[in-house]
């Protein structure tokens, strides 16, 4: 037995073959209720205590679909330490899915968030774990839930999704909207009047401001629902987009291609291929709503 235990670590180790199943949403558990507003009202009740929730939306102007914007202190503060790319880990995104009679409650794991965008910090990635579990631990709590906690979306490694790339696209090409504004605050002011007008069917959904930076969460509904044609709408809590706005007044852009391979690569590559204009095209329609 014992030499057999040896030859099977052997056999992983040179197939660099990871334990770490890490994977891209969790879904907490299932709530058979009809009433989506009543569910959501009930998760939002369940967050409450160590978390806060800054909003909601519906993706896509889909009203069975739900995205709740929250903060958790400790995670937020760990992210604006680290500071860089690490920002764009900082949206937690808890999702209310109605189908039929039942309402399905997920969100984003925080762990995938850091490993993707700050690979390499620890101390971080101890912090996403403890709000992963916090997560999991005040979501339970929403009325009637039979709770599950089971992982979904992409299956990849610490060190896989550190080194992403799509179609050449990485973390590393990410994108200025605009020029560089000199501040935080006269790059806000710029791009919430943008989004106040709603260029290119762009709006604001939240934002949150760090010492130094801020980020802006922005949607669109067409591209939105386009995104749900690739992946399916278990897939809501990859949005809304998010733009991060750094000290010097730089706005800036995730690569559309990098970003769905993110939250949709579990899709596979055949409905990708389906779609493959619609990166492009908003990447295009963010870059266009600062000229």
């Amino acid at each position: 037995m014992k030499k057999l235990l040896v030859v099977v670590a052997l056999i992983m180790l040179f197939a660099n073959v990871s334990l770490a199943d890490l994977r891209t949403f969790e879904l907490v558990g299932s709530v058979s209720n009809p009433d989506h507003t009543a569910v959501v009202k009930s998760v939002e009740g369940a967050l409450s205590g160590n978390f806060k929730v800054l909003t909601s939306y519906n993706p896509g102007n889909i009203e069975d679909l739900t995205v709740l914007i929250v903060e958790y202190k400790p995670y937020f503060d760990a992210i604006e330490k680290v500071g860089r790319y690490a920002f764009y880990a900082a949206p937690l995104r808890v999702g209310v899915q109605k189908k039929g009679d039942v309402n399905n409650v997920m969100f984003v794991n925080p762990v995938y968030l850091v490993d993707a965008f700050a690979s390499g910090k620890s101390k971080l990635e101890k912090v996403a774990e403890k709000t992963k579990k916090a997560l999991e631990q005040a979501l339970s709590k929403v009325s009637g839930i039979k709770v599950v906690n089971k992982p979904f979306g992409y299956s990849t490694t610490p060190d896989e999704i550190g080194n992403w790339q799509m179609m050449g696209q990485s973390i590393y090409t990410i994108y200025e909207v605009g020029h560089k504004y000199g501040s935080v605050d006269k790059a806000l002011e710029a791009l919430n009047q943008a989004l106040d007008k709603g260029v290119n069917g762009w709006k604001k959904v939240y934002e949150v401001k760090f010492s130094g930076a801020a980020v802006v969460g922005i949607s669109n509904p067409k591209y939105e629902k386009e995104a749900f044609e690739i992946g399916g709408d278990d897939h809501l809590c990859a949005f809304p987009i998010e733009l991060v706005v750094y000290k010097d007044g730089e706005i800036k852009a995730l690569p559309e291609m990098y970003r769905m391979s993110l939250y949709f690569m579990d899709a596979g590559m055949s409905a990708f291929a389906a779609h493959m204009s619609m990166p492009g095209e908003i990447d295009s329609s963010i870059k266009g709503l600062l000229k």
